[in-house]
C-alpha cells in the first residue's frame, strides 16, 4: 500500500485502540488548536500548507514500533530498545496527501537542527523493512520546522508535493541547505546523547513516572544510534570518497559511529531510580 492509503486507515484516540492522538484533515486540526497557546507556533507554521492545499491530512503523535529483526537494528545491537512498549517512540506530525496521482507525506518535528536529526531518525524507523509502512520510503521525507528554517523547509515541501521532485533529491537538498555535512549532524547527535547521559540523575529526579521516563531515555538513545548508523550508510558520496566504494568498510565505520553514542543499561537506569529514592 502507498503512504496515504496506510495513514488514512490509522485510528486515533477518538476510537478504541487508536495509535495516534489525531488523524484527519489538517483544516480540522488547525481549528482544534487555534485557541491553544501552547500550539500557536505550530498553528502558524502549518497554516500556509493548508492555505495551499485544503485536502491535506495530518497524523499527530503516531505511535511507532521497532522491528528488532531489521538488519540495521541488529547491527546497532541496542537490545534495551527491543523492550520498549509500542508508543515509546512517537512521530509528532505527519502531513500527507495525494499529488498528481502519487501519495506523499512529510514527517515534521518542531524545532531546528537537533529536531531535524530526530526527524530523520523517525524516518529511518518508519522505513524499516517488514513493518506496516514497508514500501513507502520513496513517498516520505523528514524535517524539522521552525520560524528560523521555515522558508527552506517550505521550499523543499513545494518541490516534493507540487513539482514532483523525488523524495531522495529533496531530502538531500534539505540536508545540504541546513547542515555542512554528515559530521555536523553526527556531532549534534552525539551532543544530544551525551547531554542525556550526563544529566540522567536530574532527568530521573524530576520525573513523575520513572517507567515512562526510562522508556523515553532509551527511545532517544535508540533514535540517535539509528540516525548515526543509517545516515552514514545512506551517504553514497562518503562511500566513494572515503571508502573507495567498499561497502564493508563503510559499514564498519558506520557501526563505530553508532557505538560511540553512549548509553546506560535498562537495569542501571532502574538502579539510579532506586538510589535517588534512598537519598531523599
Amino acid at each position: 500500500m502507498a503512504i496515504y492509503d496506510i495513514l488514512y486507515e490509522i485510528k486515533d484516540e477518538r476510537t478504541a485502540n487508536g495509535i495516534a492522538k489525531f488523524n484527519g484533515y489538517l483544516e480540522d486540526y488547525l481549528s482544534m488548536i487555534e485557541d491553544d497557546e501552547t500550539k500557536k507556533d505550530i498553528h502558524a507554521l502549518f497554516t500556509p500548507l493548508f492555505m495551499k492545499n485544503e485536502e491535506l491530512r495530518i497524523c499527530v503523535d503516531l505511535k511507532l514500533g521497532i522491528n528488532k529483526d531489521a538488519i540495521a537494528n541488529q547491527i546497532i545491537r541496542y537490545k534495551d530498545s527491543f523492550k520498549l512498549p509500542r508508543g515509546s517512540i512517537t512521530c509528532p506530525y505527519l502531513i500527507y496527501g495525494n499529488f498528481q496521482e502519487s501519495q506523499k507525506a512529510v514527517i515534521f518535528v518542531p524545532g531546528n537542527k537537533e529536531e531535524y536529526v530526530m526527524a530523520k531518525a523517525l524516518y529511518y524507523v518508519i522505513s524499516e523493512p517488514e513493518n506496516e509502512y514497508e514500501g513507502t520510503r520513496n513517498e516520505v521525507i523528514a524535517t524539522s520546522i521552525s520560524n528560523e528554517n521555515k522558508d527552506i523547509v517550505m521550499d523543499g515541501i513545494d518541490q516534493f508535493f507540487y513539482k514532483n521532485e523525488k523524495a531522495g533529491i529533496v531530502q538531500r537538498s534539505l540536508d545540504g541547505r541546513l547542515f555542512i555535512d554528515y559530521e555536523e549532524m553526527y556531532d549534534i547527535a552525539q551532543t544530544m546523547a551525551s547531554y542525556q547521559l550526563v544529566n540522567l540523575k536530574d532527568i530521573l529526579a524530576q520525573s513523575d513516572n520513572a517507567q515512562t521516563t526510562i522508556n523515553q531515555i532509551i527511545a532517544t538513545w535508540f533514535l540517535l544510534k539509528k540516525f548515526s548508523y543509517v545516515q552514514y550508510m545512506m551517504d553514497k558520496n562518503n562511500l566513494n570518497r572515503v571508502h573507495e566504494g567498499n561497502v564493508k568498510r563503510q559499514r564498519q565505520a558506520a557501526k563505530e559511529k553508532c557505538d560511540a553514542i553512549g548509553f546506560v543499561s535498562y537495569s542501571e537506569l532502574w538502579k539510579l531510580v532506586k538510589d535517588l529514592k534512598v537519598s531523599k
